[in-house]
């Protein structure tokens, strides 16, 4: 993909630019502010906004690789079926016991009573199987007033995602939206996030007491300091700290790179906090995409983004199965 560079007073005006110049198939890469130069110094600190954007190839390369670890010790598709059982997959794709037995009573169930599978069937089996318990994140209703909340433990990158969906909200789908950025039991440093908001000429707030009297936004967003999920003493306080906020739509951000035993406990934990779904975030670190069905499996919760990196807007996908499926499951 090659990368355009577009500058422009404000970052509405750049995508205007880009929609005009590239089409609506455009993808925004990076946003940031120019400082002012020369005598521009005097009286304001930036001059604009740069935007690198650009149209994907034809053959797009596909987001962060879900790359699975190698099925190195099972036998090739050439090998005896009954070489290499469910169970041997399931585990090394990253699904641990013992979630992954209702996934192998539906492979058991799916399987043909007259002949033994080969590898390459009993891979297709994990997959419809695994699919079966796939929670798709509820459709968000348009305007319906309710903030968008975002928690997690410290380091999740509850910013980098809230963010994310931010430049989507302003950028892609031209809505406007509303920041705040609170304090809780330990101040909130998302300076970028403020940095941010001005960019896209969006108001971040850093107090909630005149929220009811702003301007509704077509979205509106809260960011909170992370909370260990092991301390329930602090969960119940931010439990108390959302009641002043209303009916919210509370997103759960935690960070895939973590240990899949760990994940799933966060997600228990936080889950008290009438949790809707989850965010993944720092999948460019993590490449067993598989193991994240742990979480699918172990928690009634739905996962309703992929994130990767830190740039903004940068990698920041619906989820979807076909995403936890590794290329293993493709044995053509």
């Amino acid at each position: 993909m090659t990368l355009h560079s577009f500058i422009a007073r404000t970052a509405a005006e750049a995508v205007d630019q880009i929609r005009a110049q590239l089409g609506p198939d455009a993808i925004l890469v990076s946003l940031r502010k120019r400082p002012a130069t020369g005598l521009a110094k005097l009286w304001r600190d930036t001059d604009g906004v740069e935007v690198l954007a650009g149209v994907p190839d034809e053959e797009p390369v596909p987001a962060p690789a879900p790359a699975e670890v190698e099925l190195d010790d099972t036998p090739p598709l050439s090998s005896p079926p009954s070489a290499v059982t469910a169970s041997t997959l399931i585990r090394k794709i990253g699904v641990l016991p013992p979630l992954d037995e209702p996934v192998l009573a539906r492979v058991e169930q799916r399987k043909s009573r007259e002949a033994t599978p080969s590898l390459a069937e009993e891979l297709a089996l994990i997959r419809e199987s695994l699919a079966e318990f796939w929670r798709p994140a509820p459709e968000l209703p348009e305007l319906d007033g309710r903030p968008h909340v975002f928690v997690g433990p410290p380091g999740s990158g509850k910013s980098t995602a809230l963010a994310k969906w931010l430049a989507s909200t302003v950028l892609v789908e031209d809505q406007s939206a509303h920041v705040w950025r609170l304090d809780g039991s330990r101040a909130n440093t998302a300076e970028a996030l403020s940095v941010f908001g001005e960019i896209l000429g969006v108001p971040v707030d850093r107090t909630w007491s005149d929220a009811p009297s702003q301007p509704r936004a077509a979205r509106s967003f809260i960011d909170l300091p992370g909370e260990e999920a092991g301390d329930p003493a602090a969960l119940r306080q931010l439990a108390l700290a959302l009641q002043p906020f209303g009916p919210t739509h509370v997103h759960l951000v935690l960070n895939a790179a973590y240990d899949s035993t760990l994940l799933v406990a966060q997600a228990r934990a936080f889950a008290a906090l009438a949790v809707e779904d989850v965010i993944l975030t720092h999948l460019d670190e993590e490449q067993r995409w598989g193991r994240l069905w742990n979480l699918v499996l172990g928690t009634k919760l739905p996962i309703r983004f992929l994130s990767a990196g830190q740039n903004i807007p940068g990698h920041f996908l619906p989820a979807s199965p076909e995403l936890l499926f590794s290329p293993h499951f493709r044995p053509d």
